[in-house]
C-alpha cells in the first residue's frame, strides 16, 4: 500500500513539473466567441483579461483583451479623457481568463482529492 502512496504522489509531481499554462487570446473586436488558446512562454506566470470601457456620446464602447500576461495587477483604472476605465482581471490556472465568473481549475486542483485519499485511508 505504500508503494501506491509513493506512485501516486511521483505520479503528480511529474506531471505537474514540466506545466505550461495556457490561456484565452482575443479581443472582443474579432468575429465570433474567444475559442483561441495560446501556451504561454516562459515568464508568463498570469492569464490576463483587460476590458476598455469608453463613453462616447450617449453610447458605451467596450473592448475585451485576453491573453498571456507577463505581469498583472487586478485593478479598475479610470481613464483620464471620456469617463471611461480599464478593468484587469487576472488568474493562474489553465483557461481561467474565459468568461467572466467562469473558473476552471488545474489538473492539480481536481485530482487533489484522489490524492488525498490514497495518502490518508
Amino acid at each position: 500500500m505504500m508503494d501506491l502512496r509513493v506512485s501516486v504522489v511521483l505520479l503528480f509531481f511529474f506531471l505537474t513539473g514540466g506545466y505550461s499554462l495556457k490561456c484565452y487570446k482575443c479581443t472582443s473586436e474579432s468575429t465570433g466567441p474567444c475559442n483561441t488558446t495560446e501556451t504561454c512562454k516562459v515568464g508568463f506566470s498570469k492569464c490576463e483579461s483587460r476590458t476598455v470601457e469608453q463613453s462616447v456620446g450617449s453610447s458605451k464602447r467596450s473592448i475585451t483583451t485576453k491573453k498571456c500576461a507577463e505581469k498583472c495587477d487586478a485593478e479598475t483604472q479610470k481613464l483620464p479623457e471620456g469617463g471611461g476605465r480599464t478593468e484587469y482581471i487576472c488568474c493562474d490556472t489553465d483557461l481561467c481568463n474565459a468568461a467572466d465568473g467562469v473558473f476552471k481549475g488545474s489538473f492539480l486542483l481536481l485530482f487533489s482529492p484522489l490524492l488525498f485519499y490514497f495518502l490518508f485511508q
